[in-house]
């Protein structure tokens, strides 16, 4: 006779007490004994069941509905054609049942401590979560809060509710970071004493943490004083505002005119004698704190020399020019020379030579009103602007591309794509221009120094750009926008991001005051209008690093992770078969560092992870380096080079997950964010910042434990390439050491 207790009972009663199918289910199992199950897949198996249950336990009234519609097809089961067809079917709904029952049956033995989460597995959990652990039966709460851990390193408070464990982060979880939250099998004790077959595995990935949107201010603006039509601005001494054709009544006296000896003609509009009543004429006038100050006739180009002393204008006369020098204050003005063509610009060489430009050439003027040929322009010039200083200037034209000139030197440089519309920062290390040759028109700009373009994502792209203007170092650009629809208005960018931080009435010639602080144009009602910015520009990453490469590098990892074989063929070089040594089933990925190399080239790093999960319970990793090259016309960047290590689990203790530099003040400030809660007092010992040859920079070093970032303030200009490393030292609070040495080049 066959020994029931081979089978449950519950299947005895599936196979309605049949002798020759329960004969043959005694058979099979004899003949192939029931495996042993893994403990893991039991607790997943019981994790899983729990959160299934929790979305969607249907009512009671719906459990009564469908009962009587399960034994009615029990009923159809059982009503077979012939002994072969019912017995095959029973065969395989018995063996269902028995593994089933099976596993269930540990499951649901008070002995073994189970638990789940409902973050089990997902991969884009909230930063700002709780995660919950729910126990299968009451828990011995102070054991099990002993043995809890947490990969990376995260501060936590802890409470529960019935069988569930809360997990609440001192510090919102990092974003775009793989979690496995653990809890020992000897401290998952039950209440009872039982405790968990192994350790408890909980694993998850955070969704990352976009940005804050920053607010665009609207701009209030105040009148300074009438112009005239065509009259252009210029930046004054102490946030001043010099317009170069205005019939504004001065509140200081009108200075005389001194012609020089050698002049041909006078000054177009007669002088007033000094004290003069209001103006009868156009004239150069400064609009300042104190008032309104007459500088001397009406120009077409006026600058303002670098210690802000002086000024040179030109001033038209019948189909010529004359030459005129005047100083700030008001004071005496005096003619250096009359030229028999127009001026097309004015500026200065030093504080003791002027320049001026014709269309075909650059010439110099001291101020005893010599003059020299510098050097010849292109033919076809229009369209000339000298830096306010540093030596530079710009000359386009309507038919081909612009070029930069370096007068020192009188080499040259052509700025692809630009015509007519470019601007230098009001320090004169960068020139700024309207790229024309594309169907849609963008902005570029790129230090003077060296050619490294960087393309700047305009907030319409569509629109078109009559006029641009920077700020005094280049951290902002004015535009006058024509939108597709609608009417012009005045944009202020932050550099080299591109994001609008302002915006106000349109005009014309934009300027930023020498303050920084305030931006002028000429209104269409003749007006010359200023209005406050909203407050120093924004720190943000250098302009070292091209907006264009860091576009292609983000787009890059989002392609590898996303495993779009199309996507990364689009963003390398055509010999570069990148898919192919990118690792399959990515689930995240993240930049950590870049910086340009002196041929301006991009050097990166970044991090490939493929979250924890039950097969393989720690989160794996692999380090990429990659090489971006600019690409044909130098418009775009392109993966040139790319190294892959191998997968590998893991390592214990925090970890270097993104540096920004930042440009606050002019000097350098590196942010290293981390994925641990760290112990505060490793932070600065353990970070140190050097020069290229290894020198070590003084460095100040403050640690936010709530973005999990360390705030490193250097004493270098911005711009300066250095080498960064956070050694073994640095802790996460559970006394877990960084693994090894990180070090990576910064700036450049």
């Amino acid at each position: 006779m066959t020994d029931s207790r081979w089978l449950d009972p519950e299947i005895d009663g599936i196979l309605d007490d049949d002798p020759e199918l329960t004969q043959l289910a005694h058979l099979v199992r004899a003949a192939r004994p029931e495996p042993s199950l893994d403990t893991r897949f039991q607790a997943v198996l019981r994790a899983q069941l729990m959160r299934e249950a929790a979305v969607g336990t249907p009512a009671a009234s719906q459990r009564n509905q469908r009962a009587p519609r399960q034994r009615v097809v029990r009923r159809v089961w059982w009503r077979r054609p012939s002994h072969f067809a019912w017995g095959g079917a029973g065969l395989g709904i018995a063996l269902a049942a028995a593994a089933v029952i099976s596993i269930m049956r540990p499951i649901q033995d008070h002995q073994v401590v189970t638990a789940g989460s409902p973050v089990a597995e997902l991969h884009q959990v909230s930063p700002d979560h709780v995660i919950t652990v729910a126990f299968s039966q009451p828990m011995n709460h102070q054991a099990v809060v002993a043995g809890l851990h947490i990969r990376p390193a995260t501060e936590v408070s802890t409470a529960w509710q019935g069988n569930n464990l809360l997990i609440t982060p001192t510090h919102r979880l990092a974003g775009n970071t793989p979690y496995t939250v653990t809890i020992d099998r000897s401290a998952a004790q039950a209440a009872n004493g039982a405790v968990a077959a192994t350790d408890i595995h909980i694993s998850f990935g955070t969704a990352p943490t976009p940005p804050p949107a920053p607010a665009v201010v609207s701009l209030t603006v105040t009148a300074l004083g009438t112009v005239e039509a065509g009259s252009q601005l210029i930046a004054g001494p102490a946030g001043s505002v010099i317009a170069t054709s205005s019939s504004a009544a001065p509140t200081t006296p009108t200075p005389p005119t001194s012609p020089k000896p050698s002049a041909t003609a006078s000054p177009s509009g007669s002088p007033s004698a000094a004290g003069a009543a209001p103006l009868k004429v156009s004239r150069t006038v400064l609009f300042g704190p104190g008032g309104t100050t007459d500088l001397g006739p009406a120009s077409s180009s006026t600058a303002i020399s670098a210690n802000g002393l002086r000024l040179v204008s030109a001033v038209s006369s019948g189909s010529g020019s004359q030459v005129v020098l005047s100083t700030v204050n008001g004071g005496k003005n005096t003619v250096l020379t009359t030229l028999g063509v127009p001026v097309l610009a004015t500026g200065w060489l030093s504080p003791d030579t002027a320049v001026v430009a014709e269309s075909d050439r650059i010439l110099t003027i001291d101020l005893q009103g010599h003059v020299s040929n510098l050097m010849a322009l292109p033919a076809g010039t229009t369209t000339v602007m000298f830096a306010p200083v540093g030596g530079h200037a710009y000359a386009g034209g309507a038919g081909g591309d612009g070029a930069l000139f370096d007068l020192a030197t009188k080499h040259s440089r052509v700025l692809a794509g630009s015509r007519t519309l470019a601007a230098f920062s009001g320090d004169g290390g960068t020139v700024a221009w309207i790229d024309s040759s594309q169907p849609i028109a963008q902005l570029m700009t790129a230090p003077v120094a060296h050619d490294q373009a960087t393309i700047i994502p305009l907030d319409h792209p569509g629109d078109g750009v009559a006029e641009i203007a920077l700020d005094q170092t280049g951290a902002r650009a004015a535009i006058i926008d024509h939108p597709a629809a609608g009417g012009d208005q005045l944009d202020i960018n932050a550099l080299p991001s591109g994001t609008v931080v302002a915006r106000g009435p349109s005009g014309t010639h934009p300027v930023f005051t020498s303050s920084g602080n305030s931006i002028a144009l000429v209104a269409a009602s003749g007006q010359a209008e200023a209005a406050i910015l909203p407050g120093p520009p924004t720190p943000g990453t250098t302009t070292t690093l091209p907006n264009g490469a860091a576009g292609v590098l983000q787009a890059f990892v989002d392609a590898q992770t996303s495993g779009d074989a199309a996507a990364i063929s689009a963003l390398t070089v055509p010999s570069l078969a990148a898919a192919q040594v990118t690792p399959h089933g990515l689930t995240r990925a993240y930049v950590i560092s870049a910086a340009v190399n002196q041929n301006g080239t991009i050097s990166a790093t970044a991090r490939l992870i493929i979250d924890a999960s039950v097969a393989h319970p720690l989160a794996s990793f692999a380090d990429e380096s990659l090489t971006l090259t600019p690409g044909p016309g130098k418009q775009a960047f392109q993966v040139s080079a790319i190294a892959v290590s191998p997968l590998h689990d893991e390592p214990v203790g925090p970890h270097v997950v993104h540096l920004t530099p930042m440009n606050v003040g002019g000097v350098l400030v590196l942010q290293v964010a981390f994925d641990s809660d760290l112990r505060q007092a490793t932070v600065g010992p353990a970070i140190s910042v050097t020069t290229g040859d290894g020198q070590v920079l003084p460095a100040t070093t403050v640690y936010d434990a709530e973005r999990r970032t360390a705030v490193v303030t250097l004493t270098v200009p911005a711009n300066t390439p250095v080498s960064l490393t956070v050694n073994s030292g640095l802790l996460d609070v559970d006394g877990q050491a960084l693994a090894s040495a990180f070090t990576t080049a910064v700036g450049g």
